[in-house]
């Protein structure tokens, strides 16, 4: 077994040669220094944790030695004993604030010596075996902060492109995850050419849990128009309630076991009329913004998807003209609370879309993440993460529905 190495501090020679020789004999690799800086040379060269030190020398004295290992010493932990004559409690207190270890009164005690050494090697034993676990934590860490990496980047991947457009119909949005995955997600998506569907997702909870399932939830959608094609009622859309009411069915067989729910925002818009009808299950009320920059409400509320069997909900019919905006956002937006603890409110972000009404979708969605950092009281221009998941999707009816034989761009 390596024996322990061991620093002797002292100025006076005689009396370290008679530590260093009881230290040596009791099995300990002895080092030796006459001054505070000549110690803190050997401990800076040589991987050493025991640390034995008059009170009383020249140059640097024991608890200024004390300090400077402390401030300089940072890759291990040094366990420090002094010796001293003096007896005090104050003397005492200033040692340990200093950061000794331990004290022994001179003449040393063989016995008492040998325990404190002990003592001391138990101390340094633990600490191996906290930086181990440490640094087994970190490893573990970093590894967690990887797949979370990976599960952001896929979560994005699933979220629509921007500058979505689907004929007249062009979309735009906004996401700022709380975490490094959020349960919100959004989408715009042709229906067989006769109209455009869209949805907005908001899963309870925050983290990988709801990411999950905001994923299923978007997997429903797209097995709706591609493999059980449950978004259509033989050669026509379903009706925007019904869709709501087959999730909820599905996800209530799911989860069983687990209380998870989500909120969520489903609608049609005709491609050629702007006739639209959608559903609003929990989620904040939609609203439109004309080209004068007049708002109106869309949505009769209704429970959330996934928490009881057997619901139905209601449809909200609306038209969307030329130039008009259909904006439907996550409570991440309205419960978003400045240092002050004040939502930001939906009526706050009504008015301010309504006031930017002529600038371009891009432009408009660059100023709402502006003020909410300027809500928040985080740095310009930043992306810091919220207390909840943010998500904004802005669907603007741009031209008339193209004349017969023009294709649509479904990219």
């Amino acid at each position: 077994m390596q024996s322990q190495p061991v620093l002797v501090v002292d100025d006076a020679a005689t009396y370290r040669k008679l530590l260093a020789g009881l230290l040596k004999k009791w099995g300990y690799e002895v080092f030796e220094a006459e001054n505070g800086e000549q110690a803190l040379a050997v401990l800076a060269e040589r991987p050493i944790n025991l640390l034995i030190s008059d009170w009383e020398m020249p140059v640097m004295d024991g608890p200024t030695l004390c300090q400077e290992v402390r401030l300089q010493i940072q890759d291990r932990y040094v366990y420090v004993i002094v010796l001293t004559a003096r007896e005090s409690v104050e003397d005492l207190q200033v040692g340990f604030a200093a950061g000794a270890d331990d004290f022994l009164r001179k003449p040393v005690n063989q016995v008492e010596l040998q325990a404190r050494l002990h003592a001391g090697e138990r101390v340094l034993q633990l600490e191996a075996m906290l930086a181990a676990r440490n640094r087994h934590l970190s490893e573990a860490l970093r590894q967690i902060e990887q797949d979370l990496q990976a599960a952001a980047s896929l979560q994005i991947s699933i979220l629509p492109p921007h500058a979505l457009q689907h004929g007249p119909y062009y979309a735009d949005w906004l996401f700022i995850p709380s975490a490094w995955v959020s349960g919100d997600i959004f989408n715009l998506f042709p229906l067989d050419h006769q109209a455009v569907g869209f949805y907005c997702v908001d899963v309870a909870g925050h983290g990988v849990t709801a990411a999950m399932m905001s994923v299923a939830v978007a997997r429903q959608f797209l097995h709706g128009r591609t493999v059980d094609r449950f978004l259509f009622s033989g050669n026509t859309v379903t009706p925007p309630a019904q869709v709501v009411k087959i999730l909820n069915e599905r996800f209530c067989a799911q989860s069983q076991d687990v209380l998870s729910y989500f909120t969520i925002v489903y609608g049609v818009i005709d491609l050629q009329s702007g006739e639209g009808r959608l559903c609003q299950a929990g989620h904040p009320t939609p609203f439109i913004v004309s080209r004068a920059g007049v708002t109106r409400q869309v949505g009769d509320g209704g429970p959330p998807v996934g928490l009881l069997d057997d619901l139905s909900w209601e449809e909200s019919d609306f038209q969307l003209a030329p130039g008009e905006r259909l904006c439907i956002y996550s409570d991440g937006i309205s419960e978003c609370e400045n240092p002050e603890h004040e939502m930001f409110g939906a009526q706050r972000l009504e008015t301010l879309l309504a006031s930017l009404n002529d600038v371009p979708v891009g432009g408009l969605l660059a100023q709402v993440q502006h003020e909410l950092n300027l809500w928040r009281d985080t740095v310009p221009g930043g992306n810091a993460p919220a207390a909840d998941d943010i998500s904004l999707l802005v669907i603007e009816r741009q031209s008339p529905y193209p004349l017969d034989g023009e294709s649509i761009n479904e990219n």
